[in-house]
């Protein structure tokens, strides 16, 4: 199925084309309101021009398609497992690749599902965050911006935004008592494939975590993260 044409039209004009030509049609999906446990996260979309630290001020004016924040982020008590009923944790990935989680039960979703990060506090988590390299890898030059930091519930969201077109990626941490690890989600609000993008950013804050601080992960054969 052929993308429409104003993403034809973006693909000729793009200059990076592993952040801004990532999506292949739009989708959007509002999420059900709820309660969290200990804390509330913001409500309002970030605008294109509203993180300092974007890789310049090239396309900061553009109209961004930050799409719709998820009503139902954050640590829930509750929330559906296929397999298992129900779990406590992050939101799972949806039916579009371009999600990772940690939370849910692995048999719910294991192409999109990986394990959670041993690790000694989220307060290492937020120091690699702090440092996070604009436009590594050649994602997220559009900056990024911590919406909220709970050091006593141990959770962490960040927005990252794509340099050109300024679509937000949402990204979680937090500290799973139940498991003795570290959940993470890394998600796109927009579209269907990212081309890589969720996974490129966990694996760049995974590698720091490893180096920097000694956390450890499961990985693939291959070296990447499972």
């Amino acid at each position: 199925m052929a993308p429409p044409t104003s993403r034809l039209l973006e693909q000729r004009e793009q200059e990076n084309p592993h952040d801004n030509n990532r999506r292949e049609f739009l989708s959007s999906a509002v999420g059900r309101s709820a309660t969290f446990l200990s804390f509330l996260l913001p409500t309002a979309t970030t605008a294109a021009n509203a993180f300092e630290n974007r890789l310049n001020d090239k396309y900061a004016d553009s109209i961004a398609q930050t799409g719709t924040q998820p009503k139902d982020l954050g640590v829930l008590a509750t929330r559906k497992s296929r397999t298992e009923g129900s779990y406590r944790g992050l939101k799972a990935c949806g039916n579009t690749p371009n999600c990772l989680a940690s939370s849910n039960p692995y048999a719910d979703l294991p192409s999109r599902t990986i394990f959670g990060w041993d690790g000694k506090s989220i307060k290492d988590v937020k120091k690699v965050i702090d440092t996070y390299e604009v436009n590594q890898n050649d994602i997220d030059g559009g900056g990024f911006k911590i919406m909220t930091y709970n050091e006593k519930d141990q959770y962490l969201y960040v927005q990252f935004q794509s340099y050109k077109m300024g679509y937000i990626d949402d990204f979680e941490c937090w500290y799973n008592d139940k498991s003795g690890k570290f959940d993470v989600r890394s998600a796109s609000r927009e579209g269907y494939s990212d081309l890589g993008v969720n996974r490129k950013r966990l694996e760049y804050i995974a590698a720091r975590l490893e180096k920097e601080f000694g956390w450890t992960f499961e990985r693939e054969r291959d070296g990447s993260l499972a």
